[in-house]
């Protein structure tokens, strides 16, 4: 198939162990959809993250044996909450990833929510106060960025210092493309536009995303940067049946076992589209009128491989 430029695939790390059963979680099914992944044509997929809040597989260990298994396919975080590991450790990880994949690493980067104490616990349990992940998350980017420069670097911020400490492997990239999260955050959206290289965000309306991007441009023209150099992905989840019902049956199961968070309350925070192709087409063409240019797309439901092959044949071809 013909490479498509602007849609990548979340990948199940999550799901192997949600979906696991007394064997244990089945890892191959990540490195299977990967393949499957570029075969289709995808520009890219996707590992999510988490520590102890939602379990999953550890995201630059999968990313590394995505990578040596892919040729062509980006290989990304969406997104990784920086914040809870150090900057020098990161970068290395990244820098190695993205030397074994020859320059196809992204990362996405987030903040993450502070609005349940399994967050708070996630963030004690690794040594971070969760009242500090913003700072730490802006620092943490400025360490990296000059770190992969291949030059000595001193830190004389406020939770990294670093005096002329040079990492190698350098990445193959001159920079790994840094991805910022972002929701309608007002510092969230000043760090994308400060500090993005593209936006990634999954609000559940077209209006909420226009605002946002709004928003980012004001503050990017604040900061002196041209905006048009910051792209706008959507992260969209994706239940494709004929019957809506059972779509929405799927889904909320889904996305209720991801989040041990009731359904409508998980919907009105992020998108959610669940029913047959064409709704997912509209969508998408809505979003894309609206200034999107990129789209992860994760698949809610057990039934990964099936899923992906349904929007590739049925949704992609209307919308790439």
């Amino acid at each position: 198939m013909v490479p498509v430029n602007n849609f990548g695939v979340l990948l199940p790390t999550r799901g192997v162990l949600v979906y696991a059963g007394s064997g244990g979680p089945r890892v191959e099914q990540t490195w299977q959809m990967a393949e499957t992944a570029e075969r289709a044509g995808y520009d890219s997929v996707w590992v999510g993250d988490s520590i102890t809040s939602k379990p999953r597989l550890e995201p630059m260990t999968a990313m590394a044996a995505i990578a040596a298994r892919t040729n062509r396919v980006k290989v990304g975080t969406a997104v990784l909450l920086n914040a809870l590991r150090h900057p020098v450790h990161l970068a290395h990880a990244a820098a190695t990833i993205d030397n074994i994949a020859g320059g196809r690493t992204i990362l996405g980067l987030g903040a993450g929510r502070g609005n349940n104490q399994m967050f708070v616990d996630e963030h004690s349990a690794v040594g971070v106060p969760i009242t500090e992940r913003a700072s730490r998350m802006e620092e943490s980017i400025r360490v990296m960025r000059a770190l992969w420069t291949g030059e000595p670097v001193s830190n004389e911020g406020e939770f990294y210092p670093l005096r002329n400490v040079t990492l190698e492997p350098s990445p193959v990239q001159p920079s790994i493309p840094l991805w910022i999260s972002s929701n309608w955050v007002r510092r969230g959206l000043a760090r994308v536009a400060e500090m993005g290289d593209a936006w990634i965000t999954n609000v559940p309306s077209v209006e909420l995303f226009e605002q946002c991007w709004e928003r980012i441009e004001q503050c990017a023209a604040e900061a002196g940067r041209d905006p048009a150099g910051i792209g706008r992905c959507l992260y969209i989840s994706v239940n494709l049946k004929d019957d809506p019902g059972d779509a929405l049956m799927e889904g909320d199961r889904f996305m209720q076992a991801y989040y041990s968070v009731p359904y409508d309350i998980i919907s009105k925070q992020l998108l959610c589209v669940f029913g047959p192709p064409q709704k997912c087409i509209d969508a998408i063409k809505a979003y894309q009128s609206s200034g999107a240019d990129y789209f992860i797309v994760r698949f809610a439901s057990p039934d990964q491989m099936g899923q992906m092959a349904r929007f590739t044949e049925e949704v992609l071809p209307h919308v790439a």
